[in-house]
């Protein structure tokens, strides 16, 4: 089994350390781990994106990525039995592409994961911001809001600076249940150029399964939206749990591999930004 979606300590709503969920993978027979802690590069959101450096929090823009990757390096030593791979989940914004590329320039990951969190500095992703949602952008009405998330999917695709992007259609979690069935015909127009995007950019797409244990029946992308991926041509896939607690790391995976599967594929691994054949 494999995890390419942990968010541990460092990540400012994340609760567990890199060595607890080392632990916890052994535990529960996952055999290769991939730590994605958030990185959130936005001046916009300096006061609200921080990091969480030896329990204490810290500015975004602070020196932190070394010991955090000092650490993972560390977890490698200690759990010989683990692969474990050095990531980090990128929360993309237009205009930052410069910021973005240099820090993971200066930090070797293995892999590295896009996410459209926010728009126009608004999150998406954050029932804390809801409110701020409702003001400034569900009043521009569902039109705008889907052609502003396939801008921002298109963009962050076309930089070339991720490996994958994560949970395609996050929209579900807050927008859909925001705005109903019109935005869901509205962004439903978009899939298919969000897809030829991601083709024409030669990257991947994750299947994020946080949604399943939150009771949802479908992961992130749905399964039709996987279907269509593949169809056009995408053939790299990793799977992750999205866990901000070693409890939750695993939870779905088996699930994400069977709908793989069921298209002859398997999860995609990822050492030093290339993907490994298996």
């Amino acid at each position: 089994m494999i995890d390419y979606h942990i968010h541990p300590d460092y990540s400012h709503d994340a609760s567990d350390s890199v060595v607890d969920y080392c632990w916890c993978a052994l535990n529960k027979g996952i055999e290769e781990i991939c730590f994605t802690t958030h990185y959130d590069p936005d001046p916009v959101r300096a006061n609200i994106e921080r990091v969480v450096v030896k329990g204490v929090e810290q500015p975004m823009n602070y020196d932190w990525a070394g010991t955090y990757l000092q650490e993972i390096n560390e977890a490698r030593t200690q759990f010989p039995q683990l692969r474990i791979r050095a990531g980090i989940e990128i929360g993309y914004e237009m205009g930052l592409e410069g910021r973005i590329a240099d820090f993971v320039s200066r930090n070797r990951f293995d892999f590295v994961l896009g996410a459209v969190h926010c728009l126009d500095h608004i999150a998406i992703t954050s029932r804390s911001e809801l409110n701020e949602f409702r003001m400034y952008l569900k009043t521009k009405g569902v039109d705008f809001i889907a052609q502003r998330y396939f801008d921002y999917v298109r963009a962050a695709a076309q930089s070339q600076l991720f490996d994958c992007i994560a949970h395609l259609d996050i929209w579900r979690k807050y927008i859909l249940l925001e705005m109903g069935e019109e935005f869901d015909r509205a962004i439903t127009k978009f899939v298919p150029l969000m897809i030829e995007a991601i083709v024409q950019a030669g990257v991947g797409l994750e299947i994020n399964t946080a949604s399943l244990r939150r009771g949802d029946n479908e992961p992130y992308p749905i399964r039709k939206i996987i279907a269509q991926a593949v169809e056009a041509g995408i053939n790299t896939f990793t799977i992750g749990s999205d866990a901000h607690c070693a409890g939750d790391l695993g939870s779905g995976v088996q699930e994400a591999i069977r709908i793989l599967k069921r298209f002859g594929l398997n999860p995609a691994r990822f050492e030093n930004r290339r993907k490994i054949l298996t």
